[in-house]
């Protein structure tokens, strides 16, 4: 029930206003990486959580950091180069706790972007990016 719901508020490319979004969408999260690049990083064809990390570290020149304190929650943090941060976390819709986390995570004051692909949630810490929240479908 929960999937019903999310699938009736949530949007596709074509509902993308904002630039920056839009990008992270077309060149992030909807390509698909091929078998070599899969093998390479250890990741299955269904394990999304890794391909976007994998992605989103490649996109935005960003590394693994557990030095930066901020959104300790979530599952994994990337620094970027110019100090932002983006979170990840798996599966914020597993259960009613996992939810709240995910809530939280989002609404944190340090939070400015948040995007919601059900199997996985982002979040970003950019200044220069307008405090919003997105729902994708699946990609």
């Amino acid at each position: 029930m929960n999937r019903l719901k999310y699938i009736l508020r949530a949007k596709n490319q074509y509902n993308i206003q904002s630039p920056f979004v839009y990008d992270l969408y077309e060149n992030v999260i909807a390509p698909r990486l091929d078998s070599a690049t899969l093998a390479r990083i250890g990741a299955g064809r269904h394990d999304r959580f890794a391909q976007l990390c994998f992605k989103l570290a490649d996109h935005y020149d960003a590394r693994e950091t557990d030095d930066d304190k901020r959104l300790a929650s979530a599952d994994v943090r990337l620094l970027c180069p110019d100090g932002s941060l983006i979170a990840l976390v798996r599966r914020p819709h597993s259960s009613t706790a996992s939810e709240q986390a995910w809530e939280c995570l989002f609404k944190d004051p340090d939070a400015t972007l948040s995007v919601d692909i059900y199997d996985v949630g982002l979040v970003f810490t950019s200044q220069r990016l307008a405090r919003q929240h997105f729902l994708f479908r699946e990609f």
